[in-house]
């Protein structure tokens, strides 16, 4: 194989690994697990570097540009899946911050209130 061709390989899967990362990254940040967050950005500075290493090595020829463009959209695409499966497998959740309510309740609120009770009524709402 020459390197022209190793290169563009290289360069390939670098790529692709390296937006695969970058969409995990991106989306442990809104995501209430800070381990998840550390590692994500561990993997996704760590494969960036190395990714552009490889590029200075090649002197950043434009016979590099379609496949690194390949690989950073397809990964792209790719990483958002392995993100879900990542925050699926570890309970990972975005919105961690916010309160969940009760539905049941609020309704039972909402419907008292609209038969013209006042909350003090029978400590609904309290």
């Amino acid at each position: 194989m020459t390197d022209e061709l190793w290169g563009v390989l290289t360069i390939l899967c670098l790529a692709f690994v390296q937006n695969i990362s970058f969409s995990v990254v991106s989306r442990s940040r809104n995501r209430n697990n800070m381990t998840y967050h550390l590692i994500a950005a561990f993997f996704s500075n760590g494969i960036w570097f190395l990714t552009f290493r490889e590029l200075v090595r090649a002197d950043m020829t434009f016979i590099l540009f379609v496949p690194y463009v390949v690989g950073t959209i397809s990964g792209s695409l790719s990483g958002v899946k392995v993100s879900m499966w990542i925050e699926s497998w570890i309970g990972a959740e975005a919105d961690g911050h916010v309160k969940k309510i009760n539905v049941e309740e609020l309704e039972a609120r909402v419907a008292f209130l609209e038969s013209g009770h006042t909350p003090e009524c029978n400590g609904v709402g309290e």
